[in-house]
């Protein structure tokens, strides 16, 4: 449970993270419901990571989860921008970000995988 409660803290970290850039840089426009897709796509995350019991080492569980549950903004970007690099280059920093949050959680807060514990 611990583990779970953690990755979904620096899931959220990663999205203010996340939204902070694409405010800043103009990639989004700043709104409610754009800051809250932003944290719950990187919350939930958090979440799948949390759980994950995939039995890879933890650097590949942390960006396979990424880019699997960041496809979903990924697309969202492609359906909202259209046809740009930007879709594309989200989905590969979706590994970035599952590859932080997972280095966190099992490595600074030792919180293994329960498929290795």
């Amino acid at each position: 449970m611990k583990r779970i409660v953690v990755a979904i803290f620096f899931g959220l970290v990663a999205g203010a993270m996340c939204a902070s850039g694409a405010f800043m840089a103009g990639i989004l426009t700043f709104s409610a419901v754009n800051l809250i897709w932003v944290l719950l796509n990187r919350s939930v995350m958090g979440f799948a990571i949390g759980i994950s019991g995939m039995k890879l080492h933890w650097a590949w569980n942390g960006i396979v989860m990424g880019l699997a549950v960041g496809s979903i903004f990924s697309y969202s970007l492609f359906m909202h921008l259209g046809p740009s690099p930007l879709p594309l280059v989200n989905f590969f920093v979706n590994g970035l970000f599952g590859l932080m949050i997972e280095f966190f959680t099992t490595k600074v807060f030792k919180q293994p995988s329960p498929a290795f514990a």
